[in-house]
Formats: C-alpha cells, structure tokens, sequence
C-alpha cells in the first residue's frame, strides 16, 4: 500500500485526505499542529456568523505569529487558523471563485472540472442578518451586493466538515491533530517521511506539505530544501482600514456579544486596471463597542516581494513588504478615495457619526488632499489574510505541484499560487486542492 503523509488539516488538506484516500491502494494520514474539530467539539462561535469569535476559540490561531506588513513596520500579530479546518474554521466565510481567465493565464486551464469537483457549500445570508453597514454599502453603490458565504442553513461549514467528517472511517485515513512536524526526512534528494516534535518518525512513500503560505516555506527552510525561490514571491491583498462610529440608534446588535454577522455584504469593483473590494464590518467585537469598520482592499497587487524566512529555532519571520510597489499604492490611495466618496451618501452619514484612521482618534479629515492620503495609506496599511504565493509554481513545485529537484516531495496550498488570486482565497485553495487530486487520479 502506499503511504502518503499530508501535512496542514486547512482548505487544501482536508481536500488531499478525502480524494487521495478514496484509493484503497494508499494510506493517508493527515497531521495538523492544532486541535482537532469533530461535529463533538464544534463551538457556537466557529459554526456561527461571528468570525471574530471564532479567532478567539483556544487554539484556533498561532498566537506567536508575527508578520511585518509595510516597510519600516514592527512585526505585529498575523491570525492564521490552526487545527483541523485551519483558517476555514475562523474565515469571514467570503465565497468567491475568481475569474477564469486568470488560472487560464497561469496555464491552469483545466479549473472548470475542479471547481465542480468542490463540496464546499455556499450561500446567501438572511436579509434579517445583515448590519447596519452591510445595508447602506448596498445602498450606495450599484457593484455591492449580499454576500455569498460558506455556509449551510446559516451555519459555517468548514472543510473538516464537508472533506473529512464524511470519510473519518475509513480505514486507509489516519487523521492525527497535536502533531506537530519538526522537519522533514530524506533519502537523498527523496523524501521519506517526517519527523514529529516527541520524536515520533512516520514514514512514507509521498509528502504533500498543505501547510499554508507561511508554514509550508518555513518547514521546508527548516528541514534543508535548497530549492531556489523558497519563502520568497509573499503576497498578500493590501487593505486600509477606516473605522466608523455609528450613531446611537444604529449599532449592530452584534456589539451585544457573537451572533450578528461582522460581513453579509461586500463591493467588488472594476478601477481600470486594478479591483478593489470594499468589505464591511458591521461591529468589531464586544472590545469595541459601537465601532465597525469599512476595509479597503486592492485585490490585484503588482508587489511581490515579500518573504519568509526562519529563525534559528525554524520559526517563521514573515515580510510581506505591502506597497513597495508605488503602483499599489497608487492603487490603494484612490480605493480610499472611492471609499471616503461612499461613505459621503446618505445611507452612510444616516448612520455613522465620524470616521477614524487610527487608534488615536484621528479622523478622515485629516486626508484633506492626496498627499495627505498617500502619506496615510503609505504608513497605515495592512493586509487581508491572505498569505499566497511563497512557493510559487513556476518557481519552487513544477506543473504537479512537485517540489523542484526533489522526489517524493510536493506542496499543494497557497503558497503554490503563482499570484495571488483577485479574490478572498478560501475556494480558490480549495480548487486548487481539487485540481491535484484530479491530477493525480489521472496519473495513477
């Protein structure tokens, strides 16, 4: 039988243990540093509308992650999900495919039978759950609209559930959350399978690393890959932040505690060469009472010069290096710009009392031109979550996902992206995943 090891329980390996173990010819087993998630555990604030909530699950996240965003930035917390489901348990739950012809451009021309292939359901909140803020963005601008979501009946669905839950008995899959991978171990240039952190050694006969865009490159840094452009190609979506007060009468009764929804709406918008998509966030939680938040985001950066690299200890040091590219901050500046025009209507000033644009209470008076704007955007901005790209195709895995000048050894998550998708990355990882798994069947 051959033993297959998959590292990372996300969006992409969830995916990798249900197709590869419907083969009764492999053994998978599928190992993730965090905790596990079985419909026993699921919480009300991971299968609820509050993402906020989920993030502050125990465990859930890597509370020692550490990212800097923009040059001369100190590196502050980066929150990636953990455990089986990884950031599918604590996402904003944002369903979007992006556009075809951009996997086309990538020589992905065969995405039309993976995307069919993806359990991850989808729909459309209630009107009844949308906030305060979801409503007037869908009031003021003709490109915003209700929100698709991962969803089932208003409940999230993970990619535990939807991959993992349905197959957990079977007999070839061994799903293994604690187990955290030390490093990798080689024959040679070939992989052979892995070494846990109590020492425990698992071989196999194939290593797909599914461990995301900062993990991935971190772990095959710290176990001696010496492919070239490892941990290099970081990408993420810039995104400004412009918090609203709102006015008494109108906060989110999600400022009560979880159970709103913090986005049911968003606008993606067509500026030429670039996409901007505004996202809502209707309350920022029971720290931050009355406040939401309208992000900015530039969904097509040029900048690709972010990196991971590792410490002595092979913990990852993460820069993503956001606007270096005076393109994208060009980009970015006159996102806001279309924001703050927004924010002007009525729907909007009916229900915010002041606009802020940072912790000291400075307000958006203050972006009275465009230097000014610039000179804001250029210090304040940060990113969306969205690590891609790290190891990129192309670059580090060839056209199978297979790492370059190794055997036995391949990476299938964000990290192999060869851009960063003009869209939330959730489904596109997901595809992605499906996409290797339809190759692999077709190979075997």
């Amino acid at each position: 039988m051959e033993r297959w090891v998959v590292i990372g329980a996300g969006s992409a390996g969830c995916v990798l243990a249900n197709r590869l173990s419907a083969d009764g010819g492999r053994h998978v087993t599928l190992l993730d540093d965090g905790p596990d998630l079985t419909p026993a555990v699921v919480t009300p604030a991971i299968s609820g509308p509050d993402f906020l909530a989920a993030l502050d699950e125990p465990g859930r996240s890597h509370p020692d992650l550490l990212a800097s965003r923009i040059a001369g930035s100190a590196p502050t917390p980066y929150p990636r999900g953990r455990g089986i489901g990884g950031s599918s348990t604590v996402n904003a739950m944002v369903a979007l495919a992006g556009d075809r012809a951009r996997y086309e451009a990538w020589g992905w021309t065969d995405t039309q039978q993976a995307w069919e292939a993806v359990r991850i359901p989808v729909e459309e909140p209630h009107p009844d759950e949308l906030g305060p803020i979801d409503l007037a963005l869908i009031a003021s601008r003709p490109d915003a609209r209700v929100a698709a979501l991962t969803r089932r009946a208003g409940l999230r669905v993970t990619s535990a559930e939807a991959y993992l839950w349905p197959v957990l008995d079977r007999a070839n899959l061994d799903v293994r959350p604690d187990s955290r991978v030390e490093r990798l171990v080689f024959d040679g240039r070939r992989c052979a399978g892995v070494l846990l952190a109590d020492r425990t050694e698992i071989g196999a006969d194939r290593v797909v690393l599914c461990a995301g865009a900062i993990h991935t490159p971190a772990l095959l840094l710290h176990s001696g890959v010496d492919t070239p452009g490892i941990g290099t190609h970081l990408q993420d979506h810039p995104s400004a932040p412009l918090t609203l007060e709102l006015r008494a009468g109108h906060a989110s009764p999600g400022d009560a505690g979880p159970g709103r929804l913090v986005v049911g709406s968003l606008a993606q918008i067509d500026a030429g060469d670039d996409i901007i998509q505004f996202l809502p966030m209707n309350h920022l939680g029971t720290a931050h009472p009355g406040l939401g938040m309208l992000l900015v985001a530039l969904m097509t950066p040029r900048g690709a010069d972010g990196t991971v690299t590792i410490d002595h200890d092979g913990r990852p040091l993460v820069d993503f290096a956001l606007l270096d590219d005076e393109r994208d901050l060009a980009a970015l500046a006159g996102g806001v710009r279309r924001a703050l025009d927004t924010l002007d209507q009525a729907a909007f000033t009916e229900i915010v009392d002041t606009i802020y644009i940072d912790d000291s209470g400075t307000t958006a008076a203050a972006l009275r031109d465009d230097d000014a704007l610039l000179a804001w955007v250029r210090t304040s901005s940060g990113d969306y979550v969205h690590a891609s790209s790290s190891c990129a195709m192309g670059r580090v895995v060839d056209d199978d996902y297979a790492v370059i000048g190794y055997d036995a050894l391949s990476i299938c998550d964000a990290s192999v992206l060869p851009h960063i998708p003009e869209v939330n990355t959730h489904l596109p990882v997901t595809m992605a995943a499906e996409r290797f798994c339809r190759r692999e069947t077709m190979e075997t």
